[in-house]
């Protein structure tokens, strides 16, 4: 009576786990039959834009004359020379920004660099 019980019991747990497994998808992508795909519009998706920011070394980027790019003319890159020993004194024009690790000494009137200072 034992092994009748443990026998319908076993194929009966084994019908329900194989009875689940035909049912589990076994595919996680949906395929659309060929001919759908050529009734279809394409449809065209706004690009995300990404800032990108490439690190920018003025010592080997940047020349004498140069233009300072218009995003390392704001105030968060302006510093103040009396706070670092290697920077001069600045003219009336001329102001010192710091760009990773590098100091520039730019023209404000301008924007143009006068000096640069490898950090």
């Amino acid at each position: 009576m034992k092994t009748l019980v443990k026998a319908i019991v076993l194929s009966i747990s084994t019908a329900v786990a194989a009875t689940s497994a035909m049912a589990a998808p076994q595919d996680h992508q949906q395929h659309k039959p060929h001919t759908q795909q050529l009734h279809k519009a394409p449809q065209h998706h706004a690009p995300k834009h990404k800032q990108v920011y490439k690190k920018v070394d003025p010592s080997r980027d940047w020349r004498v004359g140069q233009k300072v790019p218009s995003q390392y003319q704001s105030k968060i890159y302006k510093i103040d020379h009396s706070k670092y020993k290697k920077l001069s004194k600045p003219g009336r024009n001329p102001q010192w920004i710091k760009v990773n690790g590098d100091y520039v000494l730019m023209n404000v009137v301008n924007d143009k660099v006068i000096k640069i200072i490898a950090g």
